[in-house]
């Protein structure tokens, strides 16, 4: 396609590739929680295992939270989407359109859902997880099931997106779908793309890395939120009678929970690597058609990243003193590791559009207004995210004495 009768991007191309990316990376982050987090704090939340449900209980009272960060965070790489590869992705939408508009019913039951599955977890008072009686039964089935129904339509959501990306990058089937799916020249919008090995692929990847990012939130969230409960607990429980003091207190289970989330965060990072390799292997292979090699590329060094998490956080486990610094370094390699394969698959999806239109010579018309403003609204809705992360995190002075 001749570049020069496209309109011209409003920031240069660098810009947005790089925002693209960062935007992408930001969202990967929170998604992956939900995303491949939730599934498993719905099968905590079904076992016997204490610490297993002080998990669910944990996880479940953060996912509406976390769920808006994550969908807030996906405006951004959407935005540049929209702007650079235009001509490709609303082509796409729209062979696809009812895929896109069902995303929007099925987000709001998913995203009450969730919020539903977290009252009812709320409304278990023993507040260590212990679900003794029938009241606190009641609320375990009610966050299951409710748990179980988000999940669904989460996991739903990522087909239906990935039905739509997967074909932006496929030029060649859109008028062989048009043929097939207009009625009178006019597109009925019920196409799709299911039956691309790419999507699978797509989803399986994400999959993959969001129980890798699952389990380092879980070592997150016992080392550094649960000091807030740690160091208030004992602040309330300084000069206070044997008996006014709980059966069991913050100190008692926390050291052997953390275990336990480190114990959680190698084998989600261990299934999240047996997950990038298989689909590594999967596109190597030469048994998936060859267009995929494009829209899909190699990413074989994010899978040793994968690796290299695991080895931290194992560290993070066998060096108890320590276990705060390797909990850094995991932290680190894993958005490393977000942020190469972002830039890899951002050069696939250059190159899967590549046959269509060359977005690097798309002309640009830089358009100062919108460009400042974004940039002033992104910093001070991540200064504004950073703020908050750090009140929860760092405790208050004095303790709250209604708590």
């Amino acid at each position: 396609m001749d570049t020069t009768l496209l309109p011209g991007m409003p920031a240069p191309f660098w810009f947005v590739q790089f925002f693209k990316v960062v935007g992408f990376v930001l969202h990967l982050i929170p998604m992956g929680i939900w995303f491949a987090g939730l599934p498993v704090a719905v099968l905590c939340a079904a076992c016997n295992c204490q610490h297993s449900r002080r998990y669910a209980q944990r996880m479940f009272g953060q996912f509406p939270i976390i769920m808006a960060l994550g969908i807030n965070f996906g405006i951004v790489p959407l935005l540049f989407l929209q702007t650079t590869y235009y001509k490709s992705f609303y082509t796409a939408t729209i062979l696809t359109a009812w895929h896109w508009i069902a995303i929007i019913p099925i987000l709001i039951v998913g995203y009450y859902a969730i919020y539903l599955a977290a009252f009812s977890y709320r409304n278990n008072n023993s507040g260590n997880g212990c679900m003794c009686n029938k009241n606190n039964q009641r609320c375990q089935c009610k966050t299951v099931f409710y748990g179980t129904i988000a999940s669904i339509c989460l996991i739903t959501i990522g087909i239906l997106i990935s039905n739509g990306l997967t074909l932006m990058v496929r030029s060649d089937l859109w008028t062989g779908i048009m043929e097939q799916t207009n009625h009178y020249g006019a597109t009925t919008g019920v196409a799709n793309n299911m039956h691309d090995s790419a999507l699978w692929l797509r989803l399986a990847t994400m999959f993959g890395l969001g129980l890798i990012t699952a389990g380092i939130w879980a070592t997150v969230d016992s080392h550094l939120l649960l000091r807030t409960l740690r160091k208030s607990s004992s602040r309330q429980t300084t000069g206070q009678n044997p008996e006014q003091q709980s059966e069991e207190s913050v100190s008692d289970w926390i050291t052997p929970y953390r275990r336990w989330t480190i114990l959680l965060s190698v084998l989600l990072t261990v299934l999240g690597a047996i997950l990038l390799t298989a689909t590594e292997w999967a596109v190597k292979s030469g048994n998936i058609n060859e267009h995929l090699t494009i829209a899909y590329p190699h990413f074989g060094w994010v899978v040793l990243s994968a690796y290299l998490v695991l080895v931290s956080l194992l560290f993070a486990g066998l060096i108890k003193r320590h276990s705060g610094k390797f909990l850094t370094l995991a932290v680190l390699f894993h958005i490393l590791m977000l942020a190469g394969f972002g830039v890899i698959r951002q050069i696939g999806q250059n190159a899967g559009v590549s046959p269509y239109v060359e977005v690097s010579k798309i002309p640009t018309n830089i358009q100062w207004s919108p460009l400042i403003t974004f940039l002033i609204v992104f910093v001070l809705g991540l200064v504004l995210i950073a703020w908050m992360l750090w009140q929860a995190i760092v405790p208050s002075g004095q303790p709250n004495p209604e708590s």
